[in-house]
């Protein structure tokens, strides 16, 4: 027997749709974040009526909706009316306000940004922009190098809102009282789904994204049960496309138990390796404590203590743990002790 032989012998895909598993994607209706969405839009509202609008700063742990409503509400938007200008950027990849700038500037269709500064930028988009009204969604700011162009969008652009989505509660407050100030957003947090809630939606993605009746009861089962004890959506879909990924690669016309274990073997890799959630900082400290599980804080920061000052590396050890990668055990009058999560691993 030939090495393609099983796949030619039925070509028929397992997948619907593989492109509803994405993380990017934004599904006809977002289960369980109706009035997060109502929130959103109800900021953006005044926009319609060619008046600004209210500032917003959406908070949450990763992999709970946060950017899937927002990118739902700019859809909505967008299906509505032509009159206000949409813009998404996310700061993770566009770190400084030069990038940002430069995305706007591409989004809006503006060409000419070679040998430009920064400020020269900025007057650029405000002209633009401020011929109408407009709504920026900036995902991940707390990933931001540099907030001053916060202050420019506040002072700059003249009917907008800026709708803030960060997974670190506490940068809103640590902003400069000047930027924050001009900002004055209203607040909305977004809370973790429960088992039901998660259920709910992985069994929906699978509508989408699959044939009917493809899926075994128990492979849907385990790839919900892990979903819902590591707290992201994201890993779950990742498990729903590995699992159609091994039937297929065995032929099967059935997604079995045996198949989502195999996808399951595969997530400890998925999360440590994609770049959408860490960084090079992030992965060398996530390395280390993986082969210095049990060591504390203070022990772990003394073995990169070159690299990272004792706050950063605090931090950056806070933001793992909300990732789920990391279990901080709390001990009263001593450094707090770090294990690497066992989350990823236990199934």
């Amino acid at each position: 027997m030939g090495l393609f032989d099983n796949i030619l012998h039925d070509n028929e895909s397992l997948f619907l749709d593989e492109i509803a598993l994405d993380y990017d994607y934004v599904p006809k209706q977002i289960p369980f974040r109706e009035n997060q969405q109502q929130f959103i839009a109800e900021c953006i509202a005044p926009l319609l009526q060619n008046k600004t609008g209210r500032n917003l700063f959406i908070q949450g742990a990763p992999g709970i909706g946060k950017t899937l409503a927002a990118l739902f509400v700019k859809r909505e938007l967008e299906e509505k009316t032509g009159d206000v200008k949409a813009i998404y950027i996310n700061c993770w990849k566009k770190d400084s306000s030069y990038k940002i700038l430069l995305e706007i500037c591409n989004q809006i269709g503006y060409k000419w940004t070679q040998n430009k500064r920064t400020d020269e930028l900025m007057d650029i988009a405000a002209k633009e922009l401020n011929k109408g009204t407009v709504v920026l969604f900036l995902d991940e700011i707390d990933k931001v190098r540099e907030v001053d162009i916060l202050y420019s969008f506040c002072e700059d652009l003249l009917k907008k809102s800026l709708i803030l989505i960060a997974n670190n509660k506490e940068w809103l407050t640590q902003l400069d009282d000047r930027v924050k100030s001009r900002l004055m957003p209203e607040l909305l947090e977004f809370n973790e789904y429960n088992a039901e809630e998660t259920a709910g939606i992985m069994k929906e993605r699978v509508k989408y994204a699959f044939v009917p009746n493809v899926w075994d009861q128990d492979a849907m089962q385990a790839v919900i049960n892990k979903t819902i004890q590591v707290g992201d959506i994201r890993s779950g879909l990742f498990l729903l496309r590995e699992s159609g990924n091994s039937a297929e690669a065995r032929a099967s016309r059935k997604i079995l138990i045996d198949h989502a274990h195999k996808a399951l073997t595969k997530l400890e890799s998925f999360k440590i390796k994609n770049s959408l959630d860490f960084g090079d900082d992030e992965q060398t400290i996530l390395d280390l404590i993986k082969q210095n599980s049990g060591k504390t804080v203070k022990e772990l920061h003394s073995m990169l203590e070159d690299k990272f000052s004792y706050r950063t590396f605090h931090r950056k050890i806070d933001e793992l743990k909300k990732n789920h990668m990391l279990d901080v055990i709390e001990v009263p009058g001593k450094s707090s002790i770090v294990n690497y999560s066992k989350k990823l691993t236990e199934f």
